[in-house]
């Protein structure tokens, strides 16, 4: 633990030459290329920094520390997130504490030469507790980014993954791109939380643009179509080409208890007939 003198020592040397340190700290950063908004908000940030530091720093009992150090890593966890939502890179975040970092070591080899002592415990003081808060800021900033990928990556799902209602009571879902077992999963629940919400009487399931139907795919679809008859809904397979059924004959795969269709047009006029309705002449020519 740093002696009092140690402790106070950091947080004159903040009070004394916060102007100066903020200064340096933008001088070592080269924020010229900066909007006046961004500089504003960095501005912002470099100051809440400083305010947090300085307590912290100044702190020599336990509780009171580890309060000072809940604040500091409130701001690093808020100038973390900014920057991973803006898509910087890592590097960006590690710049901003290391610069205040050099800023503040050259302030106090330059102010504090007086009492070796002192200065040396107040060095390892500093540095440590600000080599943590790089660690704080880039821990942080790979889970913002993690989450964000994790967002976006579900916006896909949900864009790749429509359940749509067609008419009352019949519904469609229209598989595009490679089925493995995690998005398996995830069609399925959506398939059937829209089949309970809804009471579909049928559902289409089209397949026309999953580029490959293995044993796997088969399997998800077959467990995906007996949890939804389950549920009261009749399912139709549409989209299955001749290759497809070819490919499935030689690989084992039988589907014969449950209705195909080679196309979504095909399916439609089925579903519509299951349900106890039926499409013109003209409708069935596409007019």
């Amino acid at each position: 633990m740093p002696s009092p003198s140690a402790a106070q020592a950091l947080q004159q040397l903040i009070s004394d030459h916060h102007d100066a340190l903020l200064t340096d700290w933008k001088a070592r950063l080269g924020i010229a290329t900066l909007t006046r908004s961004e500089t504003d908000t960095l501005h912002v940030e470099m100051n809440e920094l400083l305010d947090a530091l300085r307590h912290a720093l100044g702190q020599t009992d336990p509780l009171e520390t580890a309060a000072a150090q809940q604040q500091l890593d409130g701001v690093l966890r808020s100038a973390s997130q900014v920057r991973a939502a803006r898509g910087q890179a890592p590097e960006a975040s590690v710049r901003f504490v290391q610069s205040c970092k050099d800023a503040l070591l050259a302030r106090l080899m330059a102010t504090d030469a007086g009492d070796p002592a002192r200065q040396t415990e107040a060095l390892w003081r500093l540095q440590t507790m600000l080599d943590r808060c790089v660690m704080t800021l880039v821990s942080q900033f790979v889970a913002t980014r993690e989450s964000v990928i994790r967002s976006q990556a579900q916006s896909l799902l949900d864009m790749s993954t429509p359940v749509i209602t067609l008419w009352d009571s019949i519904l469609l879902l229209p598989l595009v791109g490679i089925v493995d077992s995690v998005r398996a999963v995830q069609v399925a629940e959506r398939l059937l939380e829209a089949i309970g919400r809804t009471e579909a009487e049928v559902t289409l399931i089209d397949v026309t643009g999953v580029p490959v139907m293995d044993t796997s795919v088969a399997r998800h679809l077959l467990r995906t179509v007996a949890a939804a008859e389950m549920l009261g809904t009749q399912v139709i397979l549409t989209g299955i080409s001749p290759s497809t059924a070819l490919t499935m004959v030689k690989l084992g795969i039988d589907l014969s208890a449950v209705p195909t269709r080679g196309s979504l047009k095909a399916g439609v006029i089925l579903a519509l007939r299951m349900t106890g309705r039926q499409l013109s002449g003209h409708q069935q020519q596409g007019g």
